[in-house]
């Protein structure tokens, strides 16, 4: 089970797959590649969460909006333009404190229209995926 947010305007994608207790893998695709596996202890639905905040927004709001993993190893920021244009900003790392860490960032546009749709696909895949 997985589930997707693919950019408006490129072939950029960010994918949740491998529900498990307290962790879910995250792959960016598209110009670059990245997976991690992200650390969701006490948060397990943030994600989702954060997205049905969004979906609440009937217009554009003016300050990011963002949510991060416990471990910092996820973050994800969205804003929206005055027209209805949302950028989802996101840095994905691992190995922290390794000597080969690594760090990625990158954004993927969406449309306001889309955030209803996209709550909902979340809410299910983080919801029951692990039931």
């Amino acid at each position: 089970m997985e589930f997707s947010i693919d950019s408006s305007i490129s072939n950029n994608s960010l994918r949740f797959s491998k529900p498990e207790p307290e962790y879910v893998t995250v792959h960016l695709s598209g110009i670059v590649s990245a997976s991690a596996r992200v650390c969701t202890y006490t948060d397990e639905t943030g994600i989702s969460n954060w997205l049905n905040k969004l979906a609440s927004f009937s217009k554009p709001w003016k300050s990011p909006i963002e949510w991060q993993s416990l471990e910092n190893q996820f973050s994800v920021s969205a804003t929206c333009s005055s027209l209805g244009e949302v950028r989802l900003s996101f840095q994905l790392s691992d190995m922290h404190g390794h000597p080969e860490e690594w760090q990625v960032t990158s954004s993927i546009i969406t449309d306001l229209g889309q955030l209803p749709v996209l709550a909902k696909q979340a809410e299910h895949f983080f919801n029951h995926a692990r039931t």
